[in-house]
Parts: C-alpha cells; structure tokens; sequence
C-alpha cells in the first residue's frame, strides 16, 4: 500500500522541533530532580555530622567534669593520707615509749635488774647486775624478741661482788624502734650469731682477767 504524507514540509519541521523541546525540558527537569536531591542528601550528611559533632562535645564535657571530680578525689585523698601519716606519727611518738618500757619490764629476768636506762639518738644503754653470763644471755633474747630493740649489743660484762656474791655487771646497748616494725629473719639470725659471739668473748675476759 502506498503512504502519502500530505503535511506540508514546514509544518513537519514545527512538530520536530516541538519534540525535541519537550525532550530537552524534562532532562532539564530530571536534572534539576538530581540536583536537589544530591543537596537534599548531602545537607542531611552535613546535619548528621553537626549532629555527632554537637554529641561528641557534650561527652567531653561530661568526661571533662568527671576529670576534675576524680583529681579533686585524688587531691583530697592525698591530704587524707598525709593527715593519717600524721596521726600515726603523733601515736607513735605518744604510745611508742610506753611500749618499749613495757617491754623492757617483761623482758628482765629474775635474777637480774637494771640500776640505770638512758637514751641518746635512738639507742638505749642499760646498765645492771646479773646472777651470771645466762642470765645476761637470757636477757638479750627476751629483748631480741620484742620489735621496739634491734641491734642489741653487749657492751660490757664483768664480775662484781655484792654482798660478797660474784655477780656479774653488764651494759647493754639496743637500737629502739618506736614503730614496732620486726626485722628480718636474717638480720635477727645475724644479730644473734653476733651477740653470742660477744658474750663469748667477753666471758673468756672476764675469766681472764
């Protein structure tokens, strides 16, 4: 079959030109949609960072806050511990000497007393009698077992009548410890190696002598 077009040659190009128009609007309407919508988008990422950045900010704030509590914390704790260092300090001094003279009492044996106790610089000299060299060994084993002597050393020991008894006199020197802190097992292990091996000696000079 044959077609015949019967519009006229300018008036097809007018409906030509017409589509093509159209089709030009809605890309330009399709990217003008993409446009906002790229914006839309990109506006909502931009709020949803402020939004983390805002939250962000209050947290450290709040750990700011909880900073400065746990140093205000540590400040006064601190002070508290300085104040009871104090106070131990203070009962030490009070109670301390107390407690080596109690101890002094318990530790003297019954054949033996103390004419004279002194101290200068933290070491006590005590000066008596005793029934014989046992007694005074006796005697600085009991003291060795309280912690306020350390370092007890046997200073002097000879023979001295007393109502024509041969007793024997003796000086003790003893580091005093007011804290009560015990020493070592070595050290005590050392101390009494070294006080028998001076009571040793000075046995063999008085009988010597």
């Amino acid at each position: 079959m044959i077609r015949i077009n019967l519009v006229p040659v300018e008036e097809r190009k007018e409906i030509k030109g017409l589509g093509e128009f159209i089709i030009g609007v809605f890309i330009l309407l399709a990217l003008l949609v993409l446009l906002v919508a790229a914006n839309l988008i990109q506006n909502k990422r931009i709020a949803d960072v402020n939004n983390r950045i805002t939250d962000v900010k209050k947290e450290i704030a709040k750990l700011e806050e909880v900073k400065k509590k746990v140093e205000d914390f540590k400040a006064k704790n601190k002070d508290l511990e300085e104040r009871i260092k104090a106070i131990a300090i203070l009962e030490q001094n009070r109670t301390g000497p107390l407690f080596v003279m109690d101890s002094l009492a318990k530790a003297i044996p019954d054949r033996a007393w103390i004419d004279k106790f002194s101290e200068k610089g933290n070491v006590a000299q005590m000066d008596g009698i005793a029934w014989d060299e046992i007694t005074v060994a006796d005697f600085m084993k009991k003291l060795q077992s309280y912690p306020y002597f350390q370092n007890i050393e046997l200073k002097v020991i000879k023979t001295k009548e007393l109502q024509k008894l041969p007793l024997k006199n003796f000086v003790i020197e003893s580091k005093l410890n007011y804290s009560g802190k015990t020493q070592t097992e070595e050290d005590q292990k050392k101390t009494e190696t070294e006080k028998e091996t001076k009571v040793n000696r000075l046995k063999a000079e008085d009988q010597n002598g």
